[in-house]
């Protein structure tokens, strides 16, 4: 058995700082893998599929260069998520360090600062494609793992390393629930996305609020541009002539609308700034039939609406609550009466909350504070991840990982480098006390 002696702390973090510049060269080479999601919405499949396999086979390499057996579950092909899993000697408890190898496409190339896909290194962070969400938090996990080789330690309990796909569209199935379902879970867990803030280290999070995707589709009735003044004014011909369905949303529309400002003052969390919790109309489409001129009212309209919701309320009580506002501000329409908006739900990612007394948050806690000389912030989590997959297999566990939040999906978004080598500190900080050391012969 390899020795142990010696102050363990002190080893990782001048390993994790010696490793430092390898981590951001590692970063940089992550980057360039341009691990699109193939299922996001406006890809063509075929031309995107197998590079979410390359990002796990570069993790592969550095979970080998830690100890780790490896491991490859594969659901669709190309689409590879790999495990690797550093055995624990016995009698500790097992950790899970998880985080997704898909990103999302690039946006607006004009906005970046150069190829998305081509790292820039400057002094204090990286900037590219996926450096906030979240191959930092890939990178950091690994040389965690591989500090606490080099440091010449042995957990007690199993440490297990896990890069999926799919996360970016709530494809579950096709990475976390795979992984876990091939029996790759653990005691706990930390998700490495992104948690911190600009000129921050990261914060912990224990909770995630729902995330709902849903479209609403209304019928009109087209007539020339011409006759417009008629159908809108009711003591002319009205609804009989025409109906431009652009009018008939803003019901829909001021409906949703204050909606939201009754959560901004009733749906509150110690963990989410005030006004958090919204209904976001993201994309509006509306024309008449095949036509996309302006000489004639819209008969046809989708709206695509994102709704973050308290953690607190199910996704069913949401969804109900959405569902009956729309519908009472359209009874008061005749049109819309007769002729109701159409629903379609298309994502459904329940909240997540960790326990207050879950010992992990303690271990992750102490582990923060050891590295950084400081306790961490704790927050509500920006977005949604899999930990509330993780929660549906009995894995209790928290975000913490490298990243400026509000960078993910924006042009040039960006990691910070101490807050990348904070994290891997971190991460095998809380792998020794969370797993324990094996005893020494």
């Amino acid at each position: 058995m390899i020795s142990q002696d010696g102050d363990p702390t002190a080893r990782i973090l001048a390993e994790v700082d010696g490793l430092a510049a390898r981590m951001v060269d590692t970063l940089a080479e992550a980057i360039a893998v341009p691990s699109i999601n193939p299922r996001y919405p406006g890809q063509e499949y075929s031309k995107v599929v197998g590079a979410e396999g390359e990002m796990s086979a570069l993790l592969a390499d550095l979970y080998a260069e830690a100890g780790a057996d490896l491991t490859t579950v594969t659901v669709e092909r190309g689409r590879d998520n790999v495990v690797g899993v550093l055995p624990g000697t016995g009698g500790g408890r097992s950790l899970l360090l998880n985080g997704h190898v898909d990103v999302v496409p690039p946006g607006r190339l004009d906005r970046w600062h150069g190829d998305p896909f081509r790292a820039v290194v400057t002094g204090d962070r990286v900037t590219g494609r996926g450096a906030t969400d979240m191959k930092g938090g890939l990178i950091a996990a690994a040389y965690a793992a591989v500090a606490l080789r080099r440091a010449g330690l042995r957990l007690a309990g199993d440490l297990v390393l896990q890069a999926v796909v799919g996360e970016e569209v709530g494809d579950h199935e096709a990475g976390t629930t795979a992984v876990l379902e091939a029996g790759f879970g653990a005691d706990a867990a930390i998700v490495c996305e992104p948690s911190g803030q600009r000129g921050t280290l990261p914060a912990m999070v224990p909770v995630t609020p729902g995330l709902l995707w849903f479209s609403i589709t209304m019928e009109g009735k087209t007539a020339h541009s011409g006759l417009r003044g008629m159908t809108i004014h009711p003591t002319l011909e009205g609804d009989a002539l025409g109906v431009n369905t652009v009018d008939k949303f803003w019901i829909v529309y001021q409906a949703l609308r204050a909606l939201e400002d009754e959560w901004a003052g009733h749906d509150r969390h110690p963990l989410f700034p005030p006004g958090y919790f919204n209904l976001l109309p993201g994309v509006l489409r509306a024309n008449p039939s095949g036509i996309l001129v302006p000489f004639f009212l819209a008969d046809e309209l989708t709206v695509e609406y994102c709704v973050y919701h308290h953690p607190g309320r199910t996704n069913e009580e949401v969804m109900a609550e959405i569902e009956t506002r729309v519908t009472d501000a359209c009874r008061r329409d005749p049109w819309l009466r007769a002729h109701p908006p159409v629903f379609e739900w298309k994502l459904l990612w329940p909240p997540y909350a960790l326990p207050d007394d879950a010992p992990i948050a303690a271990t992750v806690a102490h582990a923060h504070a050891t590295a950084a000389g400081q306790v961490p912030l704790t927050t509500g989590f920006m977005g949604v991840c899999d930990l509330t997959w993780m929660d549906r297999k009995d894995i209790g566990g928290l975000v913490y990982g490298p990243g400026v939040g509000y960078t993910a999906h924006a042009e040039n978004e960006y990691v910070e480098i101490a807050q990348l080598i904070q994290s891997a500190k971190t991460y095998a900080l809380t792998a020794v006390s969370w797993c324990g050391l094996a005893a020494t012969e």
